[in-house]
């Protein structure tokens, strides 16, 4: 675990003292690149300080966000192959919960912070979220049945689990003991798609985007024997410029080492 961090703090300081010439200058995340030259490759592409767009490493769309002027979406379009094959409507109420998905009510009970949905005989929803209306536990049954449960703390996600019929698929737990990256950025610009994503994908949340510090690293629950511990390059302004994930044993042996995200700033 040492030898990574040790290799991206000498590359940070030598990027920061060839970059104090644009040190005073105000950045703008522009894109981030999840796990290049994979054949998971994304990029998530920012304007105006929002997500606007994610596509695929050939530059084909997958997906658009619309918002209105009060930087709430209103609408999440999904594009198959570059063709728009799924889009979901967003209303709000007054008190900016969400109100309808595709003209389908939801309610929100305020004391207790819980969505529920209901679509006839076919499935439920049932959603209890966090301060920042994020999904914290997500129980759908009948068609498509399975849970999601997440927990928080200071702004950072600290669990994601995944259920289905009483069977985990997935559990990342995330740690931030020692964390001094701010990912404050990503997570303002996610958070009005990540609080519709709780009620219609909570998958959204797998890789622990919505949290103000990156993370020093995850384990996968105790059936798996790897730590992925992060390495990050940070600019001298804070700005993350790159994330890796080394997979270490049982014994701290590194026996992987893959590109997580890439950021890019105008």
């Amino acid at each position: 675990m040492k030898k990574i961090i040790f290799l991206f703090v000498l590359t940070t300081t030598l990027f920061s003292c060839s970059s104090d010439d644009n040190s005073n200058q105000t950045k703008v995340l522009q894109k981030v690149v999840f796990y290049r030259n994979s054949s998971n490759e994304k990029h998530w592409n920012f304007k105006n300080n929002l997500l606007k767009d994610i596509t695929l490493a050939d530059g084909t769309i997958a997906e658009e966000f619309i918002y209105d002027n009060q930087n709430r979406l209103i609408r999440d379009v999904k594009y198959t192959n570059g063709v728009a094959t799924e889009t979901d409507i967003i209303n709000y109420n007054a008190d900016n919960t969400i109100k309808s998905i595709n003209g389908l009510p939801y309610t929100f009970d305020v004391a207790t912070r819980t969505y529920d949905y209901t679509y006839g005989s076919s499935f439920t929803i049932n959603c209890q979220v966090n301060s920042d209306f994020l999904a914290e536990n997500f129980v759908r049954t009948g068609t498509n049945a399975g849970e999601y449960h997440m927990t928080y703390a200071n702004g950072n996600m600290l669990s994601f689990e995944k259920s289905t019929s009483g069977v985990t698929d997935v559990i990342k737990n995330f740690h931030f003991i020692g964390s001094v990256v701010e990912g404050g950025e990503v997570f303002k610009a996610i958070l009005a798609v990540a609080r519709v994503k709780s009620l219609t994908d909570p998958n959204f949340f797998i890789d622990c985007q919505v949290s103000k510090n990156s993370p020093m690293g995850f384990d996968k629950g105790i059936t798996d024997p790897y730590y992925y511990n992060y390495g990050a390059i940070v600019n001298m302004d804070g700005t993350l410029l790159e994330v890796g994930i080394e997979v270490l044993d049982s014994s701290n042996n590194a026996v992987d080492l893959y590109s997580f995200a890439d950021y890019y700033y105008q």
